[in-house]
């Protein structure tokens, strides 16, 4: 079997995101190799860049909003295709409803870490953007200082280059986690760097009965509206103020279930540190939008409510009546999320998807298939 060469163009360790992206690709670098994968990261442009098979460009390698800088990114994307090797594009923004259209033309494949089921969705204008910072602007009439809703693709041919990649999940949410791979940043010594575990089994004894520290000092309102409404709906009930990440940690230890709403993304970090910690996860409604891995199925792996809030309380008061359910799901959202980052078959299971990515990007047919997920 030959070895695909595979180079991927970062920001390294240095933006969360981009840290999701590459720490499978190190944690699992075994499995690769048996898989016939080759992988070599770099941070700038470098004489030796183009000299693989695949060319795997990450959106954080471009500081700052892309958009600023699209005609550089695409001078720089039309000189790395000129080259002759296979280029395919990493969106690892936190929406799902974030493009960069103008990105198409130049990539072979275009992942991202997670992606809106109607795809045509990217042909037509969405407010910031964001499928829900759209609902709440045509549900609630929320605005933004500076409105950014334009069609993100202009050629409907165009959508058959977006893939699915993988998401944020994909790295250590532990309560050091964040240290070391910040630590690995600056010294890239393998050992800094480790397989995230339970920290609380979900089944163990709990006092907190909902716990939903959250920041909501967003720049634009229509993304900030759904944390707004949730923390005015349950002042009553809970505290929503941060905590240092000790205290924190130790909250989440002792909860049975935690609201995490949408940020800058449907996806937070927040998820994967209640899997890790062992509570029940409560988020928004997230049939909108794929992703992998896939933790987020209402009733199986977490609770989900809808957007506009109608069935929140009952939803809470539905965890606070059945706790046996409860720990249940949250016992099934554990045990799913660590058996496909950390588990025995966790490096199978992301080499054979990495590699059929691969696969695809070396395929001249854009019609082709992605293979369905794990």
């Amino acid at each position: 079997m030959s070895t695909r060469r595979v180079h991927i163009l970062s920001d390294g360790f240095r933006a969360p995101n981009a840290r999701a992206l590459l720490y499978p690709l190190i944690m699992h670098r075994r499995a690769l190799a048996e898989a016939g994968i080759s992988v070599r990261a770099f941070d700038r442009t470098d004489s030796k860049l183009a000299e693989c098979d695949v060319l795997l460009v990450d959106s954080k390698h471009f500081h700052g909003p892309v958009r600023g800088q699209l005609a550089f990114v695409q001078d720089t994307l039309a000189e790395f295709g000129s080259s002759g090797v296979a280029l395919a594009w990493y969106d690892s923004t936190d929406s799902a409803g974030w493009l960069v259209g103008g990105v198409l033309p130049l990539v072979r494949r275009y992942f991202k870490s997670q992606l809106l089921r109607d795809r045509d969705a990217y042909l037509r204008p969405m407010y910031a953007r964001r499928a829900y910072a759209d609902f709440y602007h045509r549900h609630d009439g929320v605005s933004d200082d500076q409105p950014d809703d334009a069609p993100q693709v202009d050629d409907p041919a165009l959508l058959a280059r977006i893939r699915l990649g993988w998401n944020s999940g994909m790295a250590d949410y532990s309560r050091f986690g964040p240290a070391r791979m910040a630590l690995y940043g600056r010294l890239p010594i393998s050992c800094l760097l480790g397989r995230p575990r339970a920290a609380r089994a979900a089944n163990a004894p709990r006092r907190v009965p909902l716990s939903c520290r959250m920041g909501i000092a967003y720049a634009r309102n229509s993304v900030a509206h759904q944390r707004r409404l949730i923390r005015d709906r349950l002042a009553q009930q809970i505290r929503s103020d941060k905590l240092g990440r000790g205290g924190y940690f130790d909250e989440l230890k002792s909860s049975r279930a935690v609201l995490s709403p949408f940020g800058l993304g449907e996806i937070t970090l927040k998820d994967f540190e209640v899997f890790l910690t062992g509570g029940l996860l409560v988020k928004p409604d997230m049939l909108h939008l794929e992703t992998w891995p896939d933790v987020y199925r209402d009733g199986e792996t977490m609770r989900a409510f809808r957007w506009d809030l109608d069935d929140l309380e009952d939803v809470l008061a539905q965890i606070e009546d059945d706790p046996l359910s409860a720990s249940a799901i949250a016992a099934r959202g554990q045990e799913e999320y660590l058996r496909l980052v950390s588990g025995p078959e966790a490096g199978h299971h992301f080499a054979t998807r990495f590699a059929d990515m691969v696969e695809d990007i070396l395929r001249p047919d854009v019609q082709s298939q992605e293979k369905a997920a794990i």
